[in-house]
């Protein structure tokens, strides 16, 4: 009986150790996450190096899917619609977050932030969380980054250099887009198979537009406010359709003649188009671009895609001003499908308070990837990881974050302070929710794709039958009337509750 009792305790102890180590096997956290395409072998390195230091730390590993930009709706937005198991996604309002909260892919994060998110409310203002929510409600953690993210112009110094032109940052002789007009024409000259004006094929986005950027949150920037203070030092708060006004048709109309002109690359307009690597090779003279002040983008983007060796300056076409989306300018959300959310919002707590977790997640492994130069630089010895996923701004916060020798030591200092004397627009906290008029939202959407896109890069003859006119007729027939109705009626209630 002694020794039936013996076996039956070993039984025992033999089961529930095996128990306790099936509960603590790691949960894998699959992350999907925006980059310039993915690279498996580094990447690998980089995964084993995160999950030895955040498995102890929450009973968690990671696995990251990185979806080269072009790709990302095809393959990170399609796979969330389908239902398919992922614990992260990124998100922006530029990005369709909007529809993303209104179709009901991500989950609501105030009580886990609440529960597991400490480090988070430690260290984001509070600024950032409000200005993300709809309707009240949490849907996304944003990056702890800049909150003023002028448009402007990168400018390829060494190719001013060939054409003659002694550029100086926020050149006081640019003060249009079409003032670059002179420069492209040499630019073009000297090399007649290049296209001098990068562009991103973003419709609706240009260096010296008046918008406030995504500014309604849909999958295309056609409805928005304008952004600066008018001359009588007041904001102008209508609510406009911006394919159908001056401004607009003025801006397409230069970027006709500047396709006509071969200015603009033919594929600008394509979802494949490379710019990254077009920027990466110098073959430009000026790339639209939102900025972040101090040359920062500029640097960034360099030491991400270099593949050539050229200087760089930047030009800020617009005034600071802070809008709401631009809080949500880059965000994580946590999907319905998620089986673990709980540990998901636990690796969003690391990445917004511990300095290990973000500098991994950015540089890769020290040792491996690069080495630490100072308390605050690194230099990169495996430039593959940094340049593979989505850059400095979409990884937790910027605070905790080294930066390359390349970049000036206080750069993460200036990102935060640049919008110090930014001024807040008339509409800053508004967000426009999208749930009454979502299907007349998805068929403007496809209007824009089919219509504006192509135009803004310079490709189809705004005169023509694919041009402004049909464009508005189609418009119209997607439900734009509704579209702005519902919104000047939100922005009226939002108002006047302020």
């Amino acid at each position: 009986m002694r020794k039936l009792v013996s076996l039956l305790l070993a039984l025992v102890m033999v089961l529930s150790l095996a128990s306790v180590a099936m509960a603590e096997d790691p949960y894998t956290l699959d992350i999907y996450w925006v980059g310039n395409g993915d690279n498996e072998a580094v990447r690998a390195g980089v995964e084993a190096a995160v999950n030895a230091y955040i498995e102890p730390l929450i009973g968690a590993k990671v696995s990251y899917h990185i979806i080269g930009w072009g790709d990302w709706n095809d393959k990170a937005i399609n796979a969330l619609q389908s239902g398919e198991k992922m614990d992260l996604i990124f998100t922006a309002d530029w990005e369709g977050y909007g529809i993303e909260v209104a179709g009901g892919l991500l989950l609501p994060l105030d009580d886990l932030l609440d529960q597991y998110g400490q480090g988070i409310k430690d260290t984001l203002p509070q600024t950032f969380l409000d200005g993300v929510k709809v309707n009240g409600v949490l849907y996304g953690i944003p990056t702890n980054k800049e909150l003023c993210v002028p448009e402007g112009f990168i400018v390829n110094k060494t190719a001013a250099a060939e054409i003659g032109w002694d550029v100086v940052a926020d050149d006081p002789s640019i003060k249009t887009t079409a003032d670059l007009e002179p420069w492209l024409a040499k630019y073009k000259e000297l090399h007649p198979d290049k296209y001098p004006y990068l562009m991103d094929g973003q419709a609706g986005r240009w260096a010296d537009e008046p918008w406030c950027p995504d500014w309604a949150g849909m999958g295309s920037n056609s409805v928005a406010m304008k952004m600066a203070k008018q001359d009588n030092g007041e904001f102008d708060e209508t609510v406009y359709s911006i394919f159908e006004t001056p401004e607009q048709e003025e801006h397409i109309r230069l970027m006709y003649d500047w396709g006509q002109k071969g200015y603009i690359s033919p594929d600008a307009a394509l979802t494949s188009f490379d710019y990254n690597g077009t920027f990466g090779r110098g073959d430009f003279l000026v790339f639209s671009q939102p900025l972040k002040g101090n040359g920062i983008k500029a640097a960034e983007m360099y030491a991400a895609n270099a593949t050539a060796e050229f200087e760089c300056v930047e030009i800020t076409m617009q005034p600071k001003y802070v809008v709401t989306t631009h809080a949500g300018g880059s965000m994580f959300g946590i999907p319905v499908t998620s089986k673990a959310p709980e540990k998901a919002m636990q690796y969003l707590n690391l990445m917004h308070s511990d300095a290990t977790l973000v500098n991994l997640m950015l540089f890769g492994a020290e040792g491996q990837n690069y080495t630490k130069v100072n308390d605050q630089q690194v230099e990169l010895t495996d430039q593959n990881w940094y340049g593979v996923h989505g850059g400095a701004w979409t990884v937790g916060n910027t605070k905790l974050q080294y930066v390359l020798t390349s970049e000036d030591p206080a750069k993460n200092e200036m990102l935060q302070s640049y919008a110090d004397d930014a001024v807040a627009t008339a509409s800053l906290g508004f967000r426009f929710v999208k749930d009454n008029v979502a299907d007349q939202i998805a068929a403007v959407d496809a209007v824009i794709s089919e219509y504006a896109n192509p135009m803004m890069c310079g490709q189809v003859d705004p005169d023509g039958p694919q041009g402004l006119e049909a464009l508005k007729a189609a418009l119209a027939d997607a439900g734009m009337g509704d579209i702005l109705a519902e919104v000047q009626a939100q922005y009226d209630a939002w108002k006047a509750a302020q």
